[in-house]
């Protein structure tokens, strides 16, 4: 879950709200020969793919005889020779700031030296750690596109156009967004980013002392409706009475109520990152702005 929370993080920011128009393709020759033979050729466009790959990663921090398949996502956007170099540089400085506001320890997370071999030069964005740096993302600056796509029909729609192709490995990404919570010297509790959570919020129920008491069996029904607001609003949820399994969870939002509640309707919201509270009437829940923002 947490690889798929991550994979919607990249999609958001990398297609769904990119500045050009993106096309999803598991062929790339095949999307830009459609995309050529009709108007939706305008520069800059780009090209994305999302699949699992035997691309060779981080072999000097995992020494494997075999190529193990890793899921990977991966943009090419193309553009004019005068504006793409301006374009490598301003990816590098995005792609480094999205990975950084995941993260617990931001400055970890940096832009290695450029290497310029032949045709192309590489910048990988690397996630620092005692026991060695992990390479999470690669962005390359293609100067020479039509050598890229031999199969392509139309070579001279290549003509004056060269590419910037950005490659993230989500697995390592994980490994390394996982690494960096449990890295934290200073902290005797771990956080992990709400948006990136596999649980998003945790129900805890204060019940009453007393186990015959009939308003237990009410504040259960009453947690079960308010799961299901949550849960029609996307948001994946988790019922409990124990902190412990919140805290091992790496549940972001917990939602605390009690007998009281049954009687005024107020609620709890207290955001584990900053162990702040939030009184709110039930009926507010599924409006609550700031709770669906952090979250999704």
């Amino acid at each position: 879950m947490l690889l798929k929370n991550l994979e919607e993080q990249w999609f958001l920011h990398c297609i769904t709200m990119s500045r050009y128009n993106m096309f999803l393709s598991d062929e790339f020759n095949d999307t830009i020969n459609f995309i050529t033979s009709t108007e939706m050729s305008d520069i800059p466009f780009g090209l994305a793919t999302i699949k699992n790959s035997k691309y060779q990663w981080d072999s000097n921090i995992l020494s494997i005889q075999k190529s193990n398949y890793h899921r990977t996502a991966e943009t090419a956007i193309f553009n004019n020779d005068a504006e793409t170099k301006d374009l490598f540089y301003k990816i590098q400085k995005e792609r480094k700031i999205w990975w950084r506001k995941l993260a617990q320890n931001p400055s970890r997370f940096k832009l290695s030296e450029a290497k310029k071999i032949k045709n192309y030069t590489i910048v990988d964005i690397e996630a620092q750690f005692s026991f060695g740096n992990l390479t999470l993302e690669r962005i390359t600056y293609h100067t020479d596109v039509q050598k890229l796509f031999s199969q392509v029909n139309s070579k001279k729609d290549f003509i004056n156009i060269q590419m910037v192709e950005q490659r993230m490995s989500l697995d390592w990404g994980c490994l390394a967004l996982l690494c960096d919570i449990c890295d934290m010297n200073n902290s005797t509790t771990m956080h992990l980013h709400s948006k990136l959570a596999p649980h998003k919020v945790a129900f805890h129920i204060k019940k009453s002392n007393d186990k015959e008491n009939i308003q237990n069996d009410d504040l259960n029904r009453f947690v079960l409706y308010l799961n299901n607001i949550l849960r029609t609003k996307g948001l994946n949820t988790i019922l409990t009475s124990s902190e412990k399994i919140i805290d091992t969870c790496l549940v972001p939002f917990i939602i605390s109520v009690n007998t009281t509640s049954l009687e005024n309707g107020i609620i709890y919201i207290k955001d584990r990152a900053t162990t702040l509270s939030e009184a709110i009437h039930v009926t507010d829940l599924d409006k609550d702005e700031k709770l669906y923002m952090d979250v999704l």
